[in-house]
């Protein structure tokens, strides 16, 4: 049988995210980080590259959105900001959905 993880970092400050994209997350009422956000988001943060797999609705989207937002915030002028590939027009809407008030938060939208 598995062991069971348990999860310490309770809140999006933990992960070390920044206080204005936690505070746009918690005006949408998100206040707790999913277990793929908990595992993705520091090592995001980091810039270390992170691949993950979890259930429709679990937070993939934020796992990889407030990292990439939160690291073209001190992106250099005139380079490259960040891209995001998906594979259908419909998740592209939902992904721009989810993340733009979180990029307008920080002054990238």
């Amino acid at each position: 049988m598995a062991a069971v993880q348990e999860y310490l970092i309770t809140t999006f400050e933990d992960l070390g995210v920044d206080k204005a994209i936690v505070k746009t997350l918690a005006a949408k009422e998100i206040t707790t980080p999913f277990p793929i956000q908990v595992e993705a988001i520091p090592d995001a943060l980091a810039g270390r590259d992170v691949a993950g797999k979890a259930q429709t609705g679990s937070g993939k989207t934020l796992a990889f959105g407030i990292p990439a937002l939160q690291r073209i915030g001190s992106a250099k002028p005139r380079h490259p900001l960040g891209l995001i590939l998906v594979p259908t027009r419909e998740l592209c809407i939902q992904v721009a959905t989810e993340l733009a008030p979180i990029a307008q938060s920080i002054g990238k939208w």
